[in-house]
């Protein structure tokens, strides 16, 4: 019975090694892509935050919080998507979007952007300057809009 358990030990220990190892790769491999990917994709996102959003705007500046689905108000106090407007969630969003294409753009093959009514919810300023956004994005891809 002892030789028993000391092989079924043994056997859940090596298992426990297995995922352990498995998991701290997960995690070094992850702390890597956030040094080395995510701020590229910030930085390419708060370009087009900028644009579409202005320097007037009174949801968000268009710094980020670092590696976070949010912006940072006038006074610096962070706002998370939830307490932004549909429309300004949207843009949000969109210009994360856009900051994905164009860091993957910048490592690997530039990809058609397709949008479908992706303005509906914007105010027509902020039209006008997600549609220069847009612009500038086709400047490096090619963009088809559908509305």
């Amino acid at each position: 019975l002892k030789e028993t358990l000391l092989e079924r030990l043994q056997l859940h220990a090596r298992e426990w090694s297995k995922y352990t190892l498995a998991s701290a790769i997960v995690q070094r491999t992850r702390d890597k892509h956030k040094q080395k990917r995510q701020p590229g994709v910030i930085s390419h996102a708060q370009e087009f935050f900028t644009t579409i959003t202005g320097a007037d705007t009174d949801v968000c500046s268009s710094r980020w919080a670092p590696l976070q689905n949010s912006c940072l108000d006038q006074n610096g106090a962070r706002r998370e998507p939830g307490q932004l407007s549909r429309g300004a969630q949207e843009q949000l969003h969109l210009a994360l979007r856009f900051g994905l294409i164009g860091e993957f753009g910048e490592q690997a093959e530039r990809l058609t952007v397709v949008g479908d009514e992706a303005l509906v919810n914007f105010d027509p300023l902020r039209q006008r300057r997600a549609a220069e956004a847009f612009a500038s994005l086709s400047k490096t891809n090619q963009v088809l809009i559908f509305t």
